[in-house]
């Protein structure tokens, strides 16, 4: 079988950290090719077997000469290979790699769209929306399956009337961590200082003076993540004397230096901590106690599950789908104002249930959240077998 993944940045992310393991996964006994549109990180993490094609005319803000000379350059690739499957990743891949498709030759092929978020969710101006919105329905039109990576986002669908029987939920699902050590330190959530959280390949560690409890939050320093919001409660905790717990954020992005200027603005430096882009950043989290994602919105975050898989408890924004990935190995916040965050967090520190919570986060993505299962049902899609 020939595979063609479409994807407009090679940056580090979730649809990306998709791709990736999805194409090293494929090509073992399949011809696989991932068509991307600029040279990024993504690339380092395929597999040599997986054969490797920019196009530069594969931008993602709307550029209509880029466009179409995107759609042009693809539908000749799409002749050329003659691919069984053609599965795109992002609205901008989506719609241009759906026309360049439908003006191919290549009539036999299945087309298959993974939204990992819809562009027009809660959350984003109704101008935007409006548009992404019919472009969507539009392309759905010429697809033959549709993955949603939560059941937010199919019911979203659902409710401006995409097809039904096209429509799939499959859940983002990663690797295993390796040696996970379900080592919980303290007795009681009293203790909540000493917890140092998973130690993987290390000797249990015997903390007999406090330390600051770890939180850490890995993200692209980019809308629609809000990280300003988290630093604003973090300013907020710190007037309340809070002074046990430390924040750590990875990731770069166009808002990294102004939110370094936050934290140096509100003398935070000692509270807060940039590591910068980290290639395989989720081997960092054993080395945290609680992960954090503040979000506009969202899909199903695997920078979330990889929390899960590590042990950690989860406090994030209640949006997209989120709520499945959070209930009792978390906290859901139902906004993201800063005082409500500050409020949440210092709750968290002296009431909540760590090691409930720890528990329940390995227990979830074991249960739902593994990369065999979501491979699984990628491969039934790709055979044309219902997945619902």
């Amino acid at each position: 079988m020939k595979i063609i993944y479409c994807i407009t940045k090679a940056d580090n992310g979730g649809a990306q950290t998709h791709l990736i393991q999805l194409a090293n996964h494929f090509c073992v006994h399949h011809d696989v090719y991932v068509i991307v549109g600029n040279h990024g990180p993504m690339i380092e993490q395929l597999d040599a077997r997986v054969n490797v094609i920019i196009i530069e005319h594969l931008v993602g803000p709307i550029d209509f000469k880029q466009d179409i000379l995107a759609v042009k350059v693809l539908a000749q690739l799409f002749s050329k290979i003659k691919p069984d499957v053609i599965h795109l990743h992002s609205s901008k891949a989506g719609t241009v790699g759906r026309i360049a498709k439908f003006i191919s030759k290549s009539k036999d092929t299945r087309i298959v769209f993974t939204a990992h978020g819809w562009a027009f969710t809660e959350g984003v101006k109704p101008a935007k929306k409006f548009l992404y919105l019919v472009i969507e329905k539009l392309m759905s039109l010429i697809t033959d399956s549709i993955i949603c990576v939560s059941d937010f986002d199919k019911q979203l669908a659902l409710k401006y009337r995409f097809n039904r029987l096209k429509l799939t939920t499959i859940h983002n699902g990663i690797a295993d961590v390796p040696a996970v050590k379900q080592t919980l330190k303290s007795q009681s959530h009293n203790n909540i200082g000493k917890v140092v959280g998973m130690l993987p390949n290390k000797q249990d560690l015997q903390i007999n003076a406090p330390t600051k409890h770890q939180f850490v939050m890995i993200a692209r320093f980019a809308y629609p993540k809000l990280p300003q919001n988290l630093i604003a409660a973090i300013e907020i905790l710190k007037l309340h004397n809070s002074n046990h717990a430390h924040f750590t954020f990875i990731g770069d992005g166009p808002t990294l230096n102004d939110c370094q200027q936050q934290v140096a603005q509100a003398g935070l430096e000692n509270d807060v901590t940039f590591l910068g882009n980290v290639i395989n950043a989720s081997h960092l989290l054993s080395q945290y106690d609680t992960f954090i994602l503040i979000s506009k919105h969202e899909g199903l975050p695997i920078s979330i599950i990889e929390a899960m898989a590590t042990g950690l408890p989860v406090i994030a924004s209640h949006v997209g789908g989120i709520s499945e990935l959070v209930a009792d190995n978390g906290i859901c916040m139902m906004n993201n104002q800063p005082e409500t965050i500050a409020k949440v967090l210092e709750k968290y520190l002296i009431d909540s249930d760590y090691i409930k919570m720890s528990n329940q986060s390995r227990k979830r993505y074991l249960e739902c959240f593994t990369e065999e299962k979501m491979i699984k049902e990628v491969e039934d899609v790709y055979n044309g077998k219902s997945t619902q």
